[in-house]
């Protein structure tokens, strides 16, 4: 049973890593589905409490809610939804590391990218960079880690 809980999320992050790379975009119709799903499979299968998919999924969107506050709309809702479907999925404990490297993972990238903008006479500059490959990473890595 784990293991469709765990393809289902790879499917599902694929999907979202395509369309934001594509498009710089996250759509609802895959991620809310998807945290129902996930939150469904947990209260079905009676695995982990429903306490972390509960908390992974709402704390996990306060947090990706903020930091899109404070970025000024550079991290997006669909970069907030999709933390709540994998907080559904991954629960809590998990979740929260998956928040944490994915930034790690985003910032060893980004500021190579910086520097070399900086040294490059290029006008053409990149000003943001889509965060799902970045999710996905963290997610997929967790999962390895703790399964």
């Amino acid at each position: 049973m784990q293991m469709a809980l765990i393809t289902l999320l790879v499917c599902l992050l694929v999907f979202c890593v395509a369309t934001d790379l594509r498009s710089r975009m996250i759509y609802d119709w895959v991620t809310l589905p998807g945290t129902v799903v996930f939150l469904v499979f947990h209260l079905i299968a009676k695995d982990i409490s429903m306490l972390e998919p509960l908390a992974g999924a709402a704390g996990l969107g306060v947090i990706a809610l903020l930091v899109a506050v404070v970025s000024k709309g550079q991290f997006g809702g669909g970069d907030i939804k999709l933390f709540m479907m994998i907080g559904a999925c991954l629960g809590w404990s998990i979740g929260i590391w998956v928040f944490m490297l994915t930034f790690l993972a985003a910032a060893f990238i980004a500021w190579p990218i910086l520097l070399l903008q900086k040294l490059s006479p290029q006008k053409r500059k990149v000003k943001e960079l889509p965060m799902a490959p970045f999710i996905a990473f963290s997610s997929i890595l967790m999962v390895a880690l703790a399964y």
